[in-house]
C-alpha cells in the first residue's frame, strides 16, 4: 500500500497519548508508534486487547493504518478490530468494524461521518471523524490466538485546507478589525 501524499494527508500520531490494555515485558506501546515494522506490541492478557490514543484537542481523523503481517505473526495476527471513538472513556461509540483475511503491511481504513459496518469504510470525500479519544480493540486473533502482535498504527488527518483572502470578501472597517483571531 501506497503511503498517503504530503498534500492529502498528515500524521497527527504525535499529538496523542499512547496507551494499551496490557504488553508482555519488552513489548510495549513504544512499538507501536516507532517506524520500524521489526518491532511490535505483543498483548498480555484476556481479550479485547485495546489501544487508546487521547488527544488534548478534538481532532479531525480520517484514517487509522494498522500493520500486521500473517506471515510473521500467525496466531498473534489480528483479526476482528474495532475502531471506536468518543470524548472520553464512557462515551465511546463503534465508527469502524473490521474483519482482516490475511494482512500483509499496512492496512490503511477510512473513517468518516456516515461509514458504515464491514470493509468498505465511508466513500471518498466524507467529512472525517472529530474526537478527543481513538481506540482501537482487537477483538478476536486469527486461529483463535489469545495474544495479539501490532506492528504499527498511524493516525491520519486531513491537510488543512488554504484560504483565499477573498474568501470573505468584506473590505468595511468595522469587518476588518475583526477579520483574525489573537
Amino acid at each position: 500500500m501506497a503511503e498517503p501524499t504530503a498534500d492529502e494527508l498528515r500524521d497527527i500520531g504525535s499529538l496523542a497519548h499512547w496507551a494499551v490494555s496490557s504488553a508482555k515485558p519488552g513489548y510495549g506501546v513504544e512499538h507501536v508508534r516507532d517506524a520500524d515494522p521489526a518491532t511490535l506490541w505483543q498483548s498480555e492478557g484476556a481479550q479485547p486487547h485495546l489501544i487508546n490514543i487521547q488527544f488534548p484537542k478534538k481532532q479531525s481523523i480520517s484514517q487509522v493504518w494498522i500493520f500486521a503481517d500473517i506471515n510473521q505473526d500467525d496466531s498473534y495476527t489480528p483479526h476482528k478490530i474495532s475502531i471506536r471513538a468518543g470524548t472520553h472513556h464512557g462515551d465511546l461509540h463503534e465508527v469502524r468494524w473490521i474483519e482482516l483475511a490475511n494482512p500483509r503491511g499496512w492496512q490503511a481504513f477510512r473513517l468518516g461521518g456516515s461509514s458504515k459496518t464491514g470493509d468498505t469504510g465511508p466513500a471518498e470525500g466524507e467529512e472525517p471523524i472529530r474526537a478527543h479519544l481513538l481506540q482501537i480493540a482487537i477483538l478476536s486473533n486469527h486461529m483463535n490466538g489469545k495474544d495479539t502482535h501490532v506492528r504499527g498504527v498511524r493516525i491520519f488527518a486531513p491537510r488543512a485546507l488554504e484560504l483565499d483572502d477573498d474568501l470573505v470578501p468584506f473590505r468595511t472597517v468595522a469587518f476588518t478589525q475583526h477579520e483574525t483571531i489573537r
